[in-house]
């Protein structure tokens, strides 16, 4: 009779935790997010003569699928799609075509807040790759040909990301998740080429607010 009373008070302990913390059931999380993608550009040199190169201000989507490991700590895999245009500027001429990117990537997220809670701040860090495709009709002759060649090829190059956010739940199965990121990988030198004599290169920065949705299971 004891140990049914205890075990009656165990069995109802348990129950009053689970029922305490309903979101320790959210072990997945799916979701779906877009804003905007903003490149900071790198110097290329020919001689006396030097210009910018790099990226124009576009867009971003990007998908999601994470496992909440631990309370406090979750790893995520991404999807993530550019849409920036190739270009190149030197004092007022300007060379420009259509450009895209795909970038798949791991990451780790450390939330301040425990799995179920109503706001889940985190930061976030990992890598994988991210492919540079040149998409709009070559130019061969420019005013900045002296400089690099915009190039309708693709280039893969590692990814390392870094950022943070945060998750709003707003009901049972649903957060708003706000977010930054920094993309940082080497400058695609083979879809923006230098011409001979011409150097550029170094890592190239990919800065991506994003706000998207959350689906908890």
């Amino acid at each position: 009779m004891l140990v049914s009373k205890r075990m009656a008070i165990i069995v109802s302990a348990l129950a009053a935790a689970v029922t305490a913390q309903p979101g320790w059931a959210q072990k997945w999380e799916f979701g779906a997010g877009g804003g905007g993608s903003f490149y900071k550009s790198q110097t290329v040199t020919a001689g006396s003569a030097s210009g910018r190169a790099g990226f124009a201000n576009g867009f971003v989507a990007t998908a999601y699928l994470g496992h909440n490991m631990y309370r406090h700590v979750s790893g995520e895999i991404h999807y993530a799609f550019g849409k920036n245009d190739l270009q190149l500027t030197s004092g007022g001429a300007k060379a420009a075509f259509a450009g895209q990117s795909h970038a798949v990537f791991y990451e780790f997220l450390v939330h301040s807040a425990p799995v179920g809670a109503k706001v889940r701040p985190f930061v976030a860090a990992g890598g994988r790759v991210k492919m540079y495709p040149g998409t709009g009709p070559e130019v061969t002759d420019t005013d900045l040909s002296h400089l690099a060649q915009l190039t309708k090829t693709q280039e893969w190059k590692g990814l390392l990301t870094f950022g943070g956010g945060v998750k709003i739940q707003a009901s049972k199965r649903t957060a708003l998740r706000i977010e930054f990121r920094d993309f940082l990988t080497q400058f695609p030198n083979r879809v923006i080429t230098p011409n001979r004599g011409a150097k550029v290169g170094g890592w190239i920065h990919d800065f991506v607010p994003i706000i998207g949705l959350t689906f908890l299971l």
